[in-house]
């Protein structure tokens, strides 16, 4: 159970060491210190791989905010498919359990003076039956581990991120919130389908105005959602990462925002990579967990995320 809770003032004493007047920093401490049940948050996403410095940015100013913070992360899949012959030239697939993984704990970050702390812990978060088909003649999985996980963890955090191996399905039974991320590789900001002429002869694309470049955006990266057999699930807002240079200043971005509200998507902020994140599908290492650079980039995505899931209904899935 993490220990040495602050009062508001010692967050407010932190904070004003950062440049901010301790009166107002004083002021929200005191707002913040208000009791809210903790959020279970699943981030949805069709691709995750370049998105794990994302969520580990916006966990880690959280912790530095002075919040208690664990990502519950899926462990390996130790239950593997084999294929054998059957007669007539079937194949059947069946399954060879090996022995699961250890649930492992570690504090990613911890702050020296105050409540802060980013803690991950990896087990695994279901098993699977082959004796017991479901109506595809696949195995029954049970997800009793990871609600045994986050039930065992709900009173020691602030907020519990659950990082899949499988970042697009929905989590009803056990998230409270759910934000999509939105990677962006090529902006629209442009009509591929038409071109104008121009300088020397090169064609270029119509330009688009804002609101049709979130409509194509939400085309390109919310499709996922659309169409699944699965129920409709509650949205609590969308995070944006280009892994690459916007060609649109900030106002174009602002026309964006509005769209996306207009269709019912609370826009939570922008998030440049410049380039693809490095390593693939990992974590940030402790070292950039320290770094206040690296923290403060996400910092006003964290503050309005938090904000949001702070004012949701406390009975709302």
């Amino acid at each position: 159970m993490p220990k040495n809770q602050s009062t508001a003032a010692q967050s407010a004493r932190r904070a004003s060491r950062s440049g901010a007047k301790y009166t107002e920093a004083l002021r929200r401490a005191t707002t913040s210190d208000m009791p809210h049940a903790p959020h279970v948050l699943r981030f949805l996403a069709e691709r995750s791989g370049n998105l794990y410095h994302l969520v580990g940015g916006i966990a880690a100013a959280w912790a530095h905010s002075g919040q208690r913070v664990l990502l519950l992360e899926e462990a390996e899949d130790y239950w593997h498919w084999t294929m054998r012959p059957r007669r007539r030239g079937r194949r059947k697939k069946e399954i060879e359990p090996v022995t699961p993984p250890e649930p492992t704990t570690s504090t990613m970050w911890s702050s020296p003076d105050g409540p802060g702390l980013l803690t991950r812990h990896t087990c695994m978060w279901e098993t699977r039956h082959p004796a017991q088909e479901n109506n595809r003649g696949f195995p029954r999985t049970d997800r009793s581990p990871l609600a045994a996980a986050v039930a065992d963890f709900f009173d020691a955090y602030d907020v519990i991120v659950l990082v899949p191996k499988h970042w697009s399905y929905p989590d009803r039974e056990n998230a409270t919130a759910h934000v999509i991320l939105g990677e962006i590789d090529i902006f629209p900001d442009t009509d591929c389908r038409t071109t104008l002429p121009g300088p020397g002869g090169k064609e270029k694309g119509v330009p688009l105005s804002p609101e049709q470049s979130a409509a194509v955006l939400r085309e390109r990266c919310l499709g996922f959602l659309f169409g699944s057999p699965h129920l409709p699930i509650a949205l609590d807002g969308v995070v944006w990462q280009s892994n690459w240079e916007l060609p649109v200043d900030a106002d174009y971005l602002a026309g964006v925002d509005r769209d996306m509200n207009r269709a019912g998507l609370r826009p939570l902020g922008w998030s440049f990579a410049g380039r693809r994140p490095a390593p693939h599908r990992q974590l940030p290492e402790p070292d950039q967990l320290k770094d206040p650079t690296f923290v403060q980039r996400y910092q006003l995505i964290a503050e309005r995320l938090r904000a949001t899931l702070d004012a949701r209904p406390a009975d709302r899935k």
